[in-house]
């Protein structure tokens, strides 16, 4: 269905089976025509799963996406220029996401990418946006490779990365929970950029490794792992698992009873990972970024906003995901705005070291110059028990809420070589 238009497909259409549509207004070749407008508009190009293990999640972000395009065209738009968009599936797979990238680049003439969900993904999309010189958002994976060896000039990371998420968990878990440590590794660069931070901190913590299992993409049956796990009598599971194969997870989890015998901890815990499982499997404890319980200026408005645009969406509020796809094409936009054009390099100038504090967290984000992280609040949480839950989405206990500062890499330590301006071709459509 490449190539369709939103007159031919609604969006409840397009969230459900995820095509590959042009929104937010007509085709490009009519809208002079049509809107009598002596601009083109800036076009978006979404990269972003519609399947794969992070289908859930790719729908989740894109519902923030288009909530924020949305919110600028009600206000005219960017430079006096609507915003239009072009979706790619990128179905957790970093060739199709390298070739589709280049098709939106290529064959679209997007301005700009923004999407990713599979850090091999949104790596896969880096290498290319990197070539060409379009700015690109990786809203929602979080390998530290991404902001680290692997970082570019182009590239902006707004979901936290691995390493944020290991030291605002790891020393809290060395510290309340025990310092005997099982590794549950998703087989890929995400997973192992978890355990590699573990490990460091593990052994700063003078604790003790028990086992690793690596676990690959579509795993589904966890006995004989969770056998071997708890032969081992570790005092803690140190998880970085997510998507389907997480879900899966857990439910076996508690199938065994695993949980009552040994503590699970997971990196990171993405909402629409475990909405639909109910809170009896919601187990552990975890890393988050984003919650909309928290009782923090612009958070009730975000989700009322979320519920009339969204009533009937498979979520019925914004989470984690969703946060980031909002808020990055967000700040991708504002930094449009205050750059004055659409060319990459008065953009990325106008991005480094910008600092925003209307981000719905407990401290301001600041998106760091050296490696183009966004510095953002760590939430530490656990799964809620029914009995304590406030309606059916308050799925989560925040117990422990860690600084930017304090989670980050430090510059000093930081791999991130940034190609100097000089070596970034120029990219800007007229």
């Amino acid at each position: 269905m490449e190539g369709k238009s939103a007159k031919k497909i609604s969006r409840r259409t397009f969230l459900k089976y995820g095509a590959a549509v042009t929104v937010g207004g007509i085709s490009l070749g009519e809208w002079s025509i049509v809107r009598g407008e002596t601009k083109r508009p800036i076009l978006i190009g979404i990269t972003s799963d519609a399947s794969g293990n992070y289908a859930d999640s790719g729908a989740a972000e894109r519902r923030g996406m288009f909530m924020a395009i949305e919110e600028f065209n009600a206000k005219g738009g960017v430079l006096g220029r609507k915003i239009e968009y072009k979706f790619e599936d990128t179905e957790t797979d970093p060739s199709a996401a390298s070739r589709k990238a280049k098709r939106l680049i290529d064959r679209e003439r997007v301005d700009f990418l923004i999407g990713g969900l599979s850090s091999g993904c949104a790596n896969a999309i880096s290498e290319v946006a990197q070539r060409t010189g379009i700015v690109y958002f990786n809203t929602n994976s979080s390998s530290d490779s991404v902001t680290n060896e692997n970082c570019h000039r182009i590239n902006f990371a707004v979901d936290a990365n691995n390493h944020m998420f290991s030291y605002a968990l790891g020393p809290w878990v060395a510290k309340n929970l025990g310092r005997r440590w099982y590794f549950v590794t998703h087989d890929y660069t995400w997973g192992k950029s978890g355990t590699a931070d573990y490990r460091r901190i593990l052994k700063a913590e003078g604790g003790e490794e028990v086992g690793e299992v690596l676990i690959p993409f579509g795993t589904r049956d966890f006995s004989a792992h969770l056998i071997k796990i708890l032969a081992a009598k570790p005092e803690v599971v140190m998880t970085t698992v997510a998507g389907a194969d997480l879900t899966a997870l857990l439910e076996q989890v508690h199938e065994f009873g695993a949980d009552k015998k040994v503590q699970f901890c997971f990196t990171l815990r993405d909402y629409p990972d475990v909405w639909g499982m109910g809170p009896d499997k919601n187990i552990g404890v975890f890393g988050i970024t984003w919650y909309h319980k928290l009782d923090l200026p612009g958070v009730k408005d975000f989700v009322t906003r979320y519920q009339k645009r969204w009533p009937d969406a498979s979520i019925p509020v914004p989470e984690n995901v969703c946060y980031n796809g909002y808020i990055g094409i967000r700040e991708l936009l504002r930094g449009v705005q205050r750059a004055g054009t659409t060319r990459n390099h008065e953009v990325i100038k106008a991005l480094e070291g910008w600092t925003f504090a209307d981000n719905m967290r407990h401290h301001p984000t600041t998106i760091r110059d050296f490696d183009h992280c966004f510095m953002q609040t760590m939430y530490i949480a656990r799964g809620k028990p029914k009995e304590k839950m406030k309606d059916k989405t308050d799925l989560y206990e925040i117990i422990g809420i860690v600084k930017p500062e304090d989670a980050a890499v430090k510059k000093q330590d930081c791999k991130c070589k940034m190609e100097p301006y000089v070596n970034t071709p120029v990219y800007s459509l007229k």
